[in-house]
């Protein structure tokens, strides 16, 4: 279910520090698919992370995301219990 490979070209400074606190890239989504997504990542134990979309470097592939009315959001996600677990990197 994780996503190792990219849709488009994310900006890596943010992948790659999200990365090392130990979050892992699930996928995009907005909207209900987005709530839905992160209540069920929730309730399986996982704190979740979300990222728009349109603040990350991107090439012709994320142009449809670059729209400053797109809510499309990168999910992340990481064990609740992680010792490296900040709440203030947490998606409320």
């Amino acid at each position: 279910m994780t996503q190792n490979n990219r849709d488009f070209n994310m900006d890596s400074d943010v992948v790659e520090k999200l990365k090392a606190q130990g979050w892992i890239e699930r996928f995009t989504a907005s909207g209900d698919r987005l709530r839905e997504a992160a209540e069920n990542y929730r309730s399986l134990g996982f704190a979740v992370k979300t990222v728009p979309v349109r603040e990350m470097a991107g090439d012709e592939c994320s142009a449809c995301f670059e729209d400053e009315n797109d809510a499309t959001m990168l999910i992340l996600t990481r064990p609740a219990s992680s010792p490296k677990d900040d709440k203030s990197n947490e998606d409320t």
